[in-house]
């Protein structure tokens, strides 16, 4: 019965820390939006910290030998993997975001500066891409 109780109380404390990992992840994705840097680097370092809890305390709980499982500790583990998705889901649409603004921004450079847009080759035959050019605008994106 320790067993069953020491196991809850290890998922309930992954559950809490998956929460703190989403609402790190929202946060994360805001303030790549807004263009707050300061922010981005402190949620980053926040969710660094709650992964590193989150992997020894899934640890931990591999680390207790069980065949089977109640129906609330079942319960507890889907809960869980949900949220687990639902981080992977977040992870994807920023990295989706940040790799749309990226193109967007090359596709803005690519027309504003044209002799980049000219193809070099090496001796092998591979691309060379020329070394980005200083551009001063006088707007902020």
């Amino acid at each position: 019965m320790a067993e069953n109780k020491t196991l809850m109380t290890v998922l309930a404390k992954e559950n809490e820390v998956m929460d703190e990992i989403l609402t790190c992840q929202v946060n994360i994705r805001e303030a790549v939006k807004q263009r707050d840097w300061m922010e981005l680097e402190k949620n980053i370092s926040r969710i660094q910290d709650k992964t590193v809890e989150f992997i020894c305390l899934d640890d931990e709980r591999d680390s207790i030998k069980k065949a089977d499982f109640t129906p609330e500790e079942h319960e507890e583990m889907k809960k869980i993997q949900s949220k687990l998705i639902k981080s992977k889901i977040e992870n994807s649409s920023l990295s989706d975001y940040v790799n749309i603004s990226k193109g967007f921004v090359q596709n803005v450079l690519d027309n504003v500066v044209p002799q980049r847009r000219n193809v070099l080759y090496s001796k092998r035959g591979a691309i060379v891409k020329h070394e980005p050019q200083s551009v001063v605008l006088n707007r902020v994106f």
